[in-house]
């Protein structure tokens, strides 16, 4: 009775390992498949230009929610990247406006934090387009996106009309990187259906 009943024991045992083992391969495969997807997409955002694929890898490898992520939904995750980094820097502006005395500085401040606003706004929109998808939510999406891009270029212009040098000044670049990234993961829009 005692080896009949080592034998049932062995042989459950062995079916846990094999039950334990067969649930990890499929973990592993669906991980594969999806960083497969990422890598796809950021040789595709790349063009060939190895810095290009290591940040867009980097940046959506940031995100737990790429690992399992299909194409809008990585074009969803760089937007609400990018509208991140625009709220940081709005946030930013908002503690300067605070401490600047000098009134020029003061409105093109302002300007740039109604910049800011705008972009944080356009983002969170195209984050949930893209998500969303379908034709509307794509092509919405990209507007979102094409609208937003610029930000700290027209803040930085803002400052130089005013004949004032931008605290700013390149400290934002990645906003625009960012925006460009998501741009480049959307899925393009399907044609419009045929009039009839």
């Amino acid at each position: 009775m005692q080896s009949g009943i080592a034998k049932n024991f062995a042989m459950a045992s062995l079916q846990a390992l094999l039950c334990a083992a067969a649930l990890l391969l499929l973990v592993l495969d669906a991980r594969a498949a999806s960083a497969t997807l990422v890598q796809d997409k950021c040789e595709s955002y790349a063009g060939g230009d190895r810095s290009s694929y290591d940040y867009c890898v980097w940046k959506l490898g940031r995100d737990a929610g790429s690992a399992s992520a299909d194409a809008r939904g990585l074009a969803a995750i760089a937007a609400r990247m990018a509208r991140a980094s625009a709220k940081d820097t709005g946030d930013r502006i908002a503690r300067m406006q605070a401490n600047e005395t000098v009134p020029a500085r003061r409105d093109c401040l302002a300007a740039c934090a109604a910049e800011y606003a705008a972009a944080v706004r356009r983002l969170g929109r195209a984050a949930r387009g893209a998500a969303r998808g379908g034709g509307a939510g794509l092509q919405r999406a990209q507007t979102l996106l094409a609208e937003a891009a610029g930000t700290p270029a027209r803040c930085d212009g803002a400052f130089a009309a005013a004949g004032q040098d931008s605290p700013l000044a390149g400290a934002d670049r990645g906003l625009d990187d960012e925006i460009e990234l998501a741009l480049s993961l959307l899925p393009s829009t399907p044609p419009a259906p045929p009039v009839n």
